[in-house]
């Protein structure tokens, strides 16, 4: 896991996944919470929705008592965070499962906004992914992960950044919400960069009157409008893409490592 990126970023958070958690750990302290329970080893890391939540266009379900765990390695990376997605029996139906999260950045904070959102800062991950679409076919029903910065206050309309964003087994990609116009995209962002292939970094950093996308240590893109200027809270959402993967179907996001910085205010973007 990098150190901090140097002058203009403040190291908030950083969670390399040391310490191992079998898939079944990952329940809630209660049904309708997003706080795990307060024995697993990452209640003050990380933030689960609720078990039985819809994934958008309710293509599966969030079920992180089902798919997520913590594996001490895997692709030769120590200590791998694991959504492990596939269709398991929920209430006497068979149902596509995966898991969405998102960082506690602050945990001591007061609020809730305030333990999970920031007003710009630098957001990286290393990930891959394994399996996820129908044998054969790339191109097929299969699980897919959007990691993506959303208003802290829900309100669609300030702006949302999706990177990356892909189908397992697809091309990495990204993209920006127009504000105020949401359902629109502003920008794409584009790459031929497969998410299986190998460990890949993704980061966006956030700046007052920018947005920089990064891949493996490369600026592939950078944007001066539709810029969020309210607090967004950054997490990462898996489940169905494009429509409702097939029984047989099954795969894993997996994640090295994840790091949050936050901005100085002052340092202009490079």
């Amino acid at each position: 896991m990098p150190a901090s990126p140097g002058p203009g970023w403040e190291r908030l958070y950083s969670e390399d996944f040391a310490a191992p958690a079998n898939r079944s750990s990952f329940v809630n302290e209660r049904p309708d919470d997003w706080c795990l329970a307060s024995s697993h080893p990452y209640a003050r890391s990380l933030r689960s929705y609720p078990d039985g939540w819809g994934t958008t266009g309710d293509l599966s379900l969030n079920y992180a008592s089902k798919t997520a765990g913590v594996s001490p390695t895997a692709y030769g990376a120590p200590g791998v965070f694991e959504v492990n997605a596939h269709t398991a029996s929920v209430s006497g139906q068979q149902r596509s499962l995966a898991g969405s999260f998102f960082p506690v950045i602050r945990p001591d904070a007061s609020s809730t906004q305030e333990q999970t959102a920031q007003t710009y800062g630098r957001y990286s991950v290393r990930f891959r992914t394994e399996g996820g679409y129908p044998a054969g076919s790339e191109t097929g029903a299969g699980y897919g992960t959007a990691f993506l910065l959303w208003p802290a206050n829900d309100n669609w309309s300030e702006g949302e950044i999706d990177y990356p964003e892909m189908a397992w087994g697809g091309k990495i990609s990204g993209y920006v919400h127009e504000i105020n116009n949401p359902s629109n995209n502003a920008h794409v962002i584009d790459t031929t960069t497969p998410t299986d292939d190998a460990w890949h970094t993704a980061t966006i950093e956030w700046y007052p009157n920018a947005l920089a996308f990064h891949l493996d240590a490369v600026m592939i893109k950078k944007v001066t409008d539709n810029v969020p200027t309210t607090p967004l809270r950054w997490g990462f959402q898996s489940g169905g893409h494009s429509a409702t993967p097939a029984p047989e179907v099954q795969g894993k996001l997996l994640i090295d490592w994840i790091t949050i910085d936050a901005y100085d205010g002052a340092t202009p973007p490079r």
